[in-house]
């Protein structure tokens, strides 16, 4: 990649993360004007805070960003202790809280769901990388090499424009709140955990940097070698210091090793080698669906559970469900949307009687209006429920008849 090429991709880079926070921002906004009163209130009693930092929280809590009441506020209240540390709290008006509350869930939002999704692609790449050097027992240069680099660019791509935004947006923050802010998100971590986690996550970085210096001594000097080896040296020296004194590059690199392994997406899995065969079914023997999509991997366990026991279908399915849940929820699917989209998705790809969908428009609507902060839950309860009482018309007749 040429210079004016990186640079390029590094000004897109902070565009796209500019226009995600503005799109979330705006979105969460509209979304905390419509929390109901009562379902706030209940939020804030539990967890003993403002209300309007109750009303960010029941629709964090709804997008499934963190699962836990506590959890989501002690995440949110964060921010206004730390202003009270620094001498400049958030006036006691509702308008200023909710501002900062708003502000603070869309870092939530973005830091423990988006992030991790826009890092996948260099993520994984990095550990491609990872594996050549881990792999030999004295790694070549160039595999070293490339590995720095892969690190690097993920450090200019994501985590200097991040830092930076993260200082503009928190008054009289430093690059170590920063720091601990972030590593809390990529590993969706409680309040509190950051700090330790950050610990090992530097103590890590010191082993890997000082083993890549070794390796890279021992090869012949060259200018860019000798670069490298003084680059990896600032590092070396920076990590060892408090927090509070790493320069803005350090931090970068610590975050790069905060970010956990990328975990096999539904998205990048290939068909499998084996098919599932259901030849117990009343259409012709197929083979399992692809697994490209996340509708595929609940395609593929409906057709499993079809073939167990009734009494066990349910806890076979619930894990699934939850699960394709999450995943489209992280890929942007509205929580409202979710019922609709997956039960008539789901209508498309079996030989089952299509749902009503006036009628299920109308119950989940008002499974919405009464559930409250449970909205998610009643959800995966209703699919569930309707998948079961729909299961039966894939079997076969004789098989009916034994059950």
């Amino acid at each position: 990649m040429s210079r004016f090429s990186e640079k390029e991709e590094i000004r897109a880079a902070a565009r796209r993360i500019a226009a995600e926070f503005e799109a979330t921002y705006g979105t969460l906004e509209e979304k905390v004007n419509r929390v109901p009163d009562e379902a706030a209130i209940v939020i804030a009693e539990k967890c003993g805070v403002h209300i309007e930092i109750a009303r960010v929280a029941y629709r964090i809590l709804l997008d499934g960003t963190i699962s836990k009441d506590e959890d989501c506020c002690s995440a949110l209240v964060k921010e206004f202790t730390r202003r009270v540390e620094r001498g400049n709290p958030v006036p006691d008006v509702g308008s200023y809280i909710r501002a900062v509350a708003i502000k603070e869930g869309q870092w939530i939002e973005y830091l423990y769901r988006q992030l991790r999704k826009e890092l996948h692609k260099d993520n994984k790449d990095l550990e491609n990388r990872y594996r050549a050097v881990r792999d030999e027992v004295e790694p070549a240069s160039e595999h070293i090499i490339s590995v720095i680099r892969q690190r690097r660019k993920i450090c200019e791509l994501y985590f200097k424009s991040l830092i930076s935004r993260w200082l503009n947006d928190h008054e009289d923050s430093t690059v170590a709140d920063a720091i601990l802010a972030i590593v809390g998100g990529l590993r969706r971590l409680p309040v509190g955990a950051a700090s330790s986690a950050t610990d090992g996550v530097r103590t890590a970085l010191l082993i890997k940097f000082r083993r890549y210096e070794k390796f890279l001594r021992r090869s012949d000097e060259s200018r860019i070698i000798g670069q490298y080896i003084e680059n990896l040296h600032i590092v070396i020296k920076e990590v060892q210091n408090p927090l509070e004194q790493v320069s803005e590059s350090t931090a970068q690199e610590i975050l790069v090793e905060a970010m956990p392994p990328p975990q096999a997406s539904i998205d990048d899995r290939v068909s499998p080698s084996i098919g599932f065969v259901h030849s117990a079914f009343p259409t012709q023997p197929r083979v399992g669906p692809p697994l490209k999509l996340p509708l595929d991997l609940l395609e593929r366990d409906v057709w499993l559970a079809a073939m167990q026991d009734p009494n066990i279908r349910a806890k076979f399915l619930q894990g699934t469900i939850k699960s394709v849940i999450g995943i489209l929820l992280e890929k942007g699917t509205s929580l409202e949307k979710l019922g609709t989209t997956i039960l008539f998705d789901l209508d498309q790809r079996f030989t089952w009687e299509r749902s009503k969908r006036t009628k299920i428009r109308r119950e989940l609507a008002e499974i919405q209006e009464i559930a409250g902060q449970d909205y998610r839950i009643q959800v995966e309860n209703y699919i569930l429920e309707k998948i079961l009482m729909k299961i039966p018309q894939l079997r076969t007749s004789s098989e009916l008849a034994e059950e």
